[in-house]
């Protein structure tokens, strides 16, 4: 029975619209050349917080972006013959997740279950989890494989990490998956010609596949997992003072420098609360070889804009056949440009259930962004269609009422999202200013009325 490929990527947007062509040439950096059977994007912070909270045709330009690249790398990596579609976009507030598969591996979806949680405050989904679980058939009818991935951002702040192991429990207590019917593309935006999706991505279930009599939680039935984001947590219990600054990771070879970052990465604090047995229980991390994903500089983001220009290649019919970024020559990646407020860390990652651990061919972070304080990190790994007994316990319950707390929390979003969005940005504020004007306006029209 053959694996199936996955490519995972978290990316801590930082509430900004991608650069596309820079997105999608460097999606794949690393990634072997045999084109994943799923590629999942795990995003925190998609957009700014009134956008994230209201929802809807709001976030349409940010997931479109997202889409737009995914379909812009794949063709100019793997060829028009690895052709994907969009499974299933979710979103919980600033958190989201985004599924594609190829387009063979499609029919072979047989049902699709989704879950969110918010753990900012409220409950709200500032910071939060939300989940993807498919059923994948087999050769045979009796075959099915499970696979989960969950996007999540914990708590931020380096003192903060006992906040984000309560963060880590909430997950646990209130992610719950429930079924949905059918899938087709969840937004408008998810199809780049702008023709929408009439048919839905599964094939149609039987009976038998078409419901779920129990919710499912993370650990509960047993699945490939895969839990991935900004997990935020540091390699300093404390903000920095004003000469660490000096002594941090930089680019050199030699592990014994002082500045190469395997020194710091022995201060992680997820290693040490993991090892503790405070966090992210039953769940395994590849080994990081890469420097840390978190807090690069403006003048970092600026760099990479300034310097690096677009070749992309079309071919007649408008599909992509090349994409690459070039950086002038002389000017490689020779300083790491960190925010001097932030110490640097490991804080978007990657990790799998330990009790099935995939094959791993690479994990890795990508290039710097020119939107983001963080740089992306990818996972490519095969599982093994037989998942076997992974049967592990959960060491939290989750809540009864963890519906009726989503429910509150959801509407505590659109109060705050609208406020957010009439407060803090310019359609809002045009928008509340007009209102305003109208009111008076009436009110003297209605006054001169009267006075006559």
């Amino acid at each position: 029975m053959s694996d199936l490929n996955c490519y995972i990527t978290t990316f801590n947007c930082g509430r900004s619209l991608i650069d596309v062509d820079y997105f999608a040439a460097n999606l794949f950096n690393g990634a072997p050349d045999l084109p994943p059977d799923f590629i999942v994007l795990c995003l925190q912070e998609i957009a700014p917080l009134g956008y994230s909270f209201l929802g809807g045709s709001m976030l349409a330009p940010y997931f479109a972006r997202f889409t737009q690249a995914v379909y812009d790398a794949t063709e100019s990596r793997f060829g028009e013959d690895s052709r994907y579609a969009s499974v299933i976009v979710r979103e919980v507030g600033m958190t989201a997740i985004m599924v594609f598969t190829r387009h063979q591996v499609q029919p072979r979806i047989r049902w699709v279950e989704t879950g969110g949680v918010g753990v900012g405050v409220w409950e709200m989904g500032n910071k939060g989890a939300v989940g993807v679980r498919v059923g994948v058939s087999g050769s045979e009818s009796s075959e099915e494989t499970r696979l989960s991935f969950v996007a999540a951002h914990l708590a931020p702040m380096e003192g903060k990490w006992q906040r984000r192991n309560e963060d880590w429990r909430s997950i646990c207590e209130n992610l719950v998956f429930e079924r949905i019917p059918t899938v087709g593309e969840q937004i408008e935006a998810a199809d780049p010609a702008g023709e929408g999706e009439s048919e839905p991505l599964l094939s149609a279930p039987d009976e038998a596949t078409s419901s779920s009599s129990t919710p499912g939680t993370m650990f509960d039935p047993p699945s490939h997992l895969f839990f991935a984001g900004d997990l935020n947590y540091r390699t300093a219990d404390q903000p920095p003072s004003p000469n660490d600054p000096k002594s941090w990771p930089q680019p050199v070879e030699t592990p014994s420098d002082p500045q190469h970052y395997s020194n710091l990465l022995s201060k992680d604090q997820l290693t040490r609360e993991q090892s503790k047995g405070n966090t992210l229980h039953h769940l395994a991390e590849a080994p990081v070889d890469f420097p840390p994903t978190y807090k690069y500089s403006t003048a970092a983001q600026k760099h990479v804009a300034h310097t690096t220009r677009s070749r992309k290649r079309t071919q007649a019919d408008g599909r992509v056949n090349e994409i690459t970024y070039v950086k002038p020559q002389g000017d490689e990646e020779d300083v790491w440009l960190w925010a001097e407020h932030r110490v640097p860390s490991w804080c978007d990652r990657i990790l799998f259930l330990e009790e099935a651990r995939p094959t791993v061919h690479s994990y890795t972070a990508l290039p710097v962004q020119p939107t983001s304080d963080h740089r992306p990190v990818a996972l490519s790994c095969s599982v093994s269609r037989k998942l076997g007994d992974v049967s592990v316990p959960s060491r939290f319950k989750v809540r009864r009422d963890w519906k009726e707390r989503r429910a509150a929390a959801r509407r505590y979003e659109l109060l705050v999202g609208a406020a957010a969005y009439l407060g803090l940005t310019w359609e809002g504020e045009a928008l509340l200013a007009g209102t305003i004007v109208g009111i008076i306006g009436g009110y003297l029209i209605l006054h001169a009325l009267l006075a006559t």
